[in-house]
């Protein structure tokens, strides 16, 4: 009975009832794309840094630290056979020494990074070093990516002297010629860095079978004189930055349920005042004070529940657009961010299904606040349009 009551009312408040629920909806569907939006980004972040650096973790010397490029030469170690064993597919060998390049009659400290050419692991695009299988005579081939190749002004076949200091600490120096300018989706292997085979980096040094690192397809138990970095550790910073830009989200996210319940609370508002005559009559044919509020919280709750049904509607059209054409990230070409590529929403159902709850939960209590004035209403005075100012 209250229900078919409130439904009438609902419909019959028109335009207003409309653009609440339309209100309500596009709050939802603008909570769910900004949470997608989130994940799809931390996801492809995650999944680059993975497929070209991380994989499934590090083996290194417990001490080695990427930051502090003064003790590279110190931290490198020679593969334990617990690791050499392993096939091309479940690893990846690294050797990261300090360098310096002189482009344009510049100095350009470089981290010289040798990779094996083996490797199926990692995901990157050094084909061009595997045609340089001869020793290594007076010329190096090196790769570089685009950043590098914009900051050094460097071109592929120019050339440019290469320097560093083998492992007993002498310095030399060679020619070695770009082959090849590569497009790497993380700058962390880009800016800074340039490529080399690994077994001619190791030559040129003298550090036979000597790595820096050794990335795994997953862990492979302990090994000694070695310490295993989880991905989790080696993704910290992209990963601290993801959950901080997370946090400002919270703010666009209580703007929009206080949007919507600003929306909800002035029609409620508006209803007791301009239905003054309606609550009186009720209550003098023998309706009970508590039960008015019900059927005016009712009426404001069907706002909430046919929001989350438009909202539904709504978000398969927007969302799926928006997953057809992806988010143009090219401007962040420069910064540290490991992606080049559009990004995609990435829904998680719990997230969607928790933030509708909250949502219509919220709606819910606007709805009832304004109305708790009804229980003190005198008929009387709501007869004569009186009762509520």
């Amino acid at each position: 009975m209250i229900f078919q009551i409130a439904l009438k009312n609902f419909l019959r408040q028109g335009m207003r009832s409309f653009l609440n629920v339309l209100v309500t909806a596009l709050a939802m569907v603008a909570v769910v794309f900004n949470l997608s939006l989130y994940n799809g980004f931390q996801d492809q972040a995650v999944r680059n840094m993975v497929s070209t650096d991380v994989a499934g973790g590090h083996y290194r010397t417990p001490d080695f630290d990427l930051l502090a490029p003064m003790e590279w030469e110190d931290q490198t170690f020679k593969i334990p056979d617990a690791l050499s064993s392993l096939p091309s597919s479940d690893k990846a060998e690294v050797l990261v020494l300090q360098g310096q390049i002189f482009p344009n009659r510049r100095l350009f400290p470089v981290q010289l990074r040798g990779m094996d050419m083996q490797q199926k692991l990692l995901d990157l695009p050094l084909n061009k070093l595997e045609e340089w299988g001869t020793p290594v005579d007076d010329v190096i081939p090196i790769i570089i990516g685009k950043q590098m190749a914009g900051k050094s002004h460097l071109h592929i076949g120019d050339g440019v002297v290469l320097r560093w200091r083998d492992r007993f600490g002498a310095v030399d120096a060679l020619d070695a010629r770009v082959v090849d300018v590569v497009p790497l989706i993380n700058p962390r292997i880009d800016q800074g860095v340039v490529w080399m085979r690994l077994d001619h980096l190791r030559k040129i040094t003298q550090r036979k079978g000597e790595v820096s690192w050794v990335a795994v397809k997953e862990f492979k138990g302990t090994i000694a004189g070695t310490e295993f970095q989880v991905p989790e550790i080696l993704l910290k910073d992209i990963l601290d930055l993801i959950r901080q830009d997370r946090k400002y989200a919270i703010i666009i996210w209580v703007i929009l349920i206080f949007l919507a319940g600003i929306s909800v609370f002035n029609t409620q508002f508006l209803n007791i005042f301009k239905r003054q005559r309606e609550i009186g009559t009720l209550m003098a044919f023998g309706m009970p004070p508590g039960r008015v509020v019900r059927l005016f919280t009712l009426e404001g709750s069907l706002a909430a529940f046919s929001a989350v049904l438009v909202a539904l509607f709504l978000g398969t059209i927007i969302l799926g657009w928006f997953q057809s054409v992806g988010l143009d990230v090219s401007h962040l070409a420069e910064s540290q961010i490991p992606i080049r590529e559009n990004i995609y929403l990435k829904i998680e159902p719990v997230e969607v299904i928790l933030s509708m709850l909250v949502i219509v939960t919220i709606m819910i209590l606007v709805a009832w606040i304004p109305v708790r004035k009804i229980s003190k209403v005198n008929p009387t005075e709501a007869l004569r349009g009186r009762a509520i100012t």
